[in-house]
């Protein structure tokens, strides 16, 4: 008798819970009539501020206040005293970035609407649905799959908002505004986000805002076929660019307001721009976080190949700035060196298997392997820095050498060290330090990434801006841990959740269109990710990783990606 084949064992479907972190209970849609904890609209005030030419808007007090100073450094008996006046004058009076419409609204409100629970998705369940419509004891109920807590609609009514729940990721339909403050308001989330993400639209055109069909990514302005079908969304496209440019920087204000509200004071946000408002976008950005607070401008490359009149643009930017950059969370991400490229260029000197060394030729360059077997590739590098320690002779090779500059960057007996190890070289006149490639095969990340392009239009988006996964996801390393919450009010196709979840850190995205909400919940229910191991499952992600220390990982933060 045949015996029977064994089906092949299939590993479980997990995900990560976030048992140390909750959120309050919220209500489902169906309680929504029933709902009486309103709140009224939240006032928001802008910062005041004194335009250099002392124009007079008669509204802005901030007049007043500069004429005020203007008399105390006039009138002050001592020199300190007309300093601090002066002082402050000169921090009120900084150029700004104006517009039409700015200096007559010196505040908004924005009204306080709860969130109301209209559908839970649960991967994990459908997948346990899918083997069988069994029901197993040891298996949690369909309610638990689905994440549903099951609380009575008394509970949704009178306790909503009041009372803490579990943590649940979330997906949000609703104008970023209305619910960043419903976020603030109703749920206290202010000073507890550790990363914002924001892919505003790049200008006031309608194919930057919106993608109106699930199935064509291409969108042309002004052509009525990609008209969006959603009237609501017509009306919102119309009403916020009304002024052009000048309502595109009054929303971008309103909203980086806002995020700056949710930031923690250790977190970060990232603002994804082209180089067509990149230059507005940063002048509002210190107006809202603070010059101070800038951290840097990152350069990634967003495709391959470009088409234009003139000089092609194929990058894409981010702006990052910190709630306080003095306790700015940062961790430094690597990347792998390749012979050749970014990061390992300088390495073009070869120590053969007898311990010669000389340079390599055109040819081992192109193909190093052409090198002899054995053959160890390595770079000379500067031996001096502007500090102490030494300032010495050093005999090598029957030549004495000092510092030309500065100083030697060890002393006496580490320069001993160095020569027994035949770590140094000479270079001219120079003495200079050995560094093999493989003493460390990766290079620290800086704020150009050229490694982050889509080939084509031919490649694998759902949404018509959608970004490249890699960006989002060194975002993500370099300023959060674990378990802390990511935020990103533009969820477009869903890129900022999808990696969130996948690198174990809790998330929120929002969107005001329909379309990309439903792409980026297929995307996030059909994913599939690497589970990296826990070092403490009963408090999940938050508890850190397992990292590998071979050559596969660097510390705690090589970038994986």
């Amino acid at each position: 008798m045949a015996s029977k084949t064994k089906a092949p064992k299939t590993k479980p479907a997990k995900n990560y819970k976030h048992p140390e972190s909750e959120s309050p209970m919220r209500p489902e849609v169906g309680t929504q009539a029933q709902f009486k904890k309103k709140l009224p609209p939240k006032t928001y005030r802008y910062d005041s501020s004194l335009s250099p030419s002392l124009d007079w808007d008669g509204k802005n007090p901030a007049r007043e206040q500069g004429e005020a100073l203007i008399r105390q450094t006039l009138d002050a008996k001592t020199l300190e005293e007309a300093k601090v006046a002066a002082s402050k004058l000169k921090a009120m009076s900084k150029p700004f970035l104006n517009w039409a419409g700015k200096a007559e609204r010196l505040s908004f409100d924005v009204p306080t609407l709860p969130l109301f629970i209209h559908e839970r998705l649960s991967t994990k369940a459908i997948l346990e649905t899918l083997k069988g419509h069994r029901f197993d004891r040891n298996q949690e109920t369909m309610f638990d799959l689905w994440g549903d807590p099951q609380h009575s609609v008394t509970d949704q009514v009178l306790r909503a908002y009041e009372y803490q729940d579990k943590w649940v990721n979330r997906m949000i339909l609703g104008d970023s505004l209305v619910v960043m403050n419903s976020l603030l308001r109703y749920e206290g989330l202010g000073g507890q986000v550790q990363m914002i993400y924001i892919d505003p639209p790049y200008g006031v055109r309608f194919g930057s805002n919106f993608q109106p069909f699930i199935r064509k990514r291409d969108v042309s302005h002004g052509d009525d076929g990609d008209m969006t079908r959603e009237p609501e969304m017509v009306q919102a496209y119309r009403d916020t660019w009304e002024l052009g440019v000048h309502s595109y920087l009054g929303y971008l204000r309103d909203r980086f307001l806002l995020a700056r509200e949710l930031l923690s004071a250790t977190g970060s946000i990232f603002v994804q721009i082209s180089d067509e408002n990149m230059h507005h976008v940063r002048e509002l950005m210190d107006e809202v976080f603070g010059s101070e607070n800038f951290v840097s401008a990152v350069t990634f490359a967003k495709t391959t190949s470009a088409t234009s009149e003139n000089l092609a643009s194929t990058n894409d930017y981010l702006l990052w700035y910190a709630r306080n950059i003095d306790q700015l969370k940062y961790r430094q991400l690597y990347l792998d060196k390749e012979f050749g490229g970014q990061g390992a260029s300088a390495y073009t000197w070869v120590e053969l298997a007898d311990g010669t060394r000389r340079q390599m030729t055109n040819e081992e360059k192109t193909d190093p392997a052409l090198l002899p077997p054995q053959a160890r590739i390595f770079a000379i590098d500067n031996l001096t820095s502007q500090r102490p320690p030494g300032d010495f002779p050093v005999e090598f090779r029957g030549r004495v050498y000092r510092p030309k500059r500065g100083y030697w960057k060890t002393g006496e007996e580490g320069m001993e060290r160095l020569k027994q190890a035949r770590r140094l070289e000479p270079s001219g006149d120079y003495l200079r330090y050995v560094r093999y490639l493989t003493d460390f095969p990766v290079f620290p990340l800086t704020n150009l990434w050229p490694d982050t392009s889509i080939a084509g239009f031919t490649s694998e988006k759902l949404y018509v801006v959608q970004t490249t996964p890699k960006v989002i996801q060194r975002c993500i390393q370099m300023t959060t841990d674990p378990g802390e919450l990511v935020f990103d009010p533009t969820c477009g196709g869903g890129t900022t959740a999808y990696c969130a979840e996948q690198l174990g850190r809790r998330w929120i995205t929002v969107d005001t269109s329909r379309v990309p909400l439903a792409l980026a919940r297929q995307r996030l229910l059909t994913a599939t990710f690497p589970w990296f191991e826990l070092k403490d499952e009963a408090r999940g992600p938050v508890g850190g990783f397992i990292y590998a220390s071979s050559g596969e990982s660097v510390g705690n933060w090589r970038a994986q990606c």
